[in-house]
């Protein structure tokens, strides 16, 4: 398959959901709230758990893959902190930068486009990682905001309790043990699981068409270099020096390749980040990565 083909193939369909989002989402009066409400708390635990409680990954393999998706948060983390400063941006400014950095899009566009690059099979590696990165960049998060008021246990013990931490921690209890739902139960997770890559893209149409204005801001700089070129390069890096290759390390790449979280706009007004700024940034990186992205689908096709 040529690139342009695959970047079609993989990117168009990704693309059409989102902008479907961003133009039927304001005439219907979607509301963000309740869909990303919907993903965060029904859709996403029944997704997490139903990998979780089917995957035949090897311990030594979901092992090695957390290991890369928790480099690729950490070097584009501790990137982003060496770079805020010298450029003046402190507090709140330059917290909310690093959290962009550290927490990727690993679920809104991250699971569609390993789907669509690398096929459903990878949906396993793609899990392991989301819940990797989403709980390293929740407990990041919580704690850049919470850091003047609370410990670094209570940020933990935020993350941990997470909804989608704990459907991951259920599901592969039952599947160590061998512990079989009732088919009902096993068809209601499986149909709901199915439904979060859909609406998660449409959520993203909806925030991105909110957006009102974009400036390339000093943050927007430091977050799109810590998370569009340390976080990939950290992660692939970790990945091959620990020996995975083929899809998994497809995996590693395309998850760390992704742009922000769209939920850093939501934690960035739960916890004071500036959020006018963070939208900003989470809009403008994930602008930019329509650049990346080809790059890092070039190197897993």
């Amino acid at each position: 398959m040529d690139t342009v083909q695959l970047l079609i193939d993989v990117l168009g369909p990704v693309v059409l959901i989102v902008a479907t989002g961003a133009v039927a989402g304001p005439r219907l009066r979607l509301d963000v709230t309740t869909l990303s409400k919907l993903a965060y708390w029904v859709l996403g635990p029944a997704f997490v758990f139903d990998v979780f409680a089917t995957t035949t990954l090897s311990a030594d393999t979901a092992i090695r893959l957390v290991a890369a998706g928790a480099a690729s948060v950490g070097a584009s983390a501790i990137v982003a902190s060496a770079l805020v400063r010298p450029i003046g941006l402190g507090g709140s400014a330059g917290s909310a930068a690093i959290m962009c950095s550290g927490y990727g899009n690993v679920g809104n566009a991250g699971l569609a486009i390993c789907a669509f690059a690398l096929g459903d099979d990878a949906l396993d590696q793609a899990g392991v990682l989301m819940v990797t990165v989403m709980f390293l960049g929740t407990l990041l998060s919580v704690w850049l905001g919470t850091r003047q008021t609370e410990s670094a246990l209570s940020a933990a013990r935020r993350a941990v309790l997470s909804p989608m931490v704990i459907a991951a921690i259920v599901g592969l209890g039952l599947n160590l043990i061998d512990i079989e739902l009732p088919l009902a139960a096993e068809r209601a997770i499986a149909t709901g699981a199915r439904g979060l890559i859909p609406v998660m893209l449409i959520t993203l149409g909806l925030q991105l068409a909110a957006t009102q204005s974009l400036r390339w801001l000093r943050s927007t700089s430091v977050v799109t270099v810590a998370k569009l070129v340390v976080a990939p390069l950290a992660g692939a890096g970790v990945a091959v020096a620990l020996g995975l290759s083929g899809d998994d390390l497809g995996v590693v790449i395309l998850q760390a390749a992704m742009p922000p979280a769209v939920f850093c706009m939501v934690l960035a007004l739960e916890h004071d980040l500036e959020s006018q700024r963070t939208t900003n940034d989470v809009v403008a990186t994930t602008l930019a990565a329509l650049i990346s992205l080809p790059i890092a689908l070039a190197l897993v096709a």
